[in-house]
């Protein structure tokens, strides 16, 4: 009967070993299949939201408004559309630390627009007038004074 535990306890130490070599390979099998499939799709998709074009885009509206400016922003975009949220968040990122809120009821208002149009026509649905447009559908506003 001794001898059987021993047997057992070397076959369990076996399949153990084997089983965490199997996982192990897997593992590493797994990690290069990611590799090249992330790969392939980063050569034909490099950046579907553009944001690095963002920096630039941006640049003259960060260099003209302070970096304490808390600012509403105003788009062309429904927010329903699935570009929207994104479209938000990273002007958010490029124009930190600057404050951008989801309202119109801002002194300054930052316009970030998906097509060109009659900016000034927009502005004025919401009291707003075109302080500077900085290009590249990139608009600041600024609150229409009230009698």
């Amino acid at each position: 009967m001794p001898g059987n535990a021993t047997t057992s306890t070397d076959r369990t130490g076996i399949l153990v070993t084997a089983a965490l070599f199997v996982a192990a390979v897997l593992s590493l099998w797994a990690a290069i299949y990611y590799q090249r499939a992330e790969s392939t799709f980063q050569r034909t998709s490099p950046d579907p939201f553009r944001v690095a074009a963002q920096e630039i885009r941006f640049a003259k509206f960060r260099a003209a408004v302070a970096p304490d400016a808390t600012l509403g922003y105003l788009t062309d975009t429904p927010p329903e559309d699935p570009r929207a949220a994104p479209m938000f968040l990273v002007a958010q990122y490029y124009l930190a630390p600057r404050l951008l809120q989801k309202s119109t009821a801002y002194d300054l208002v930052l316009g970030n627009f998906m097509r060109p149009a009659d900016f000034a026509a927009l502005g004025r649905q919401y009291g707003l007038r075109v302080e500077r447009n900085f290009g590249h559908r990139v608009v600041l506003f600024r609150r229409e004074a009230h009698p």
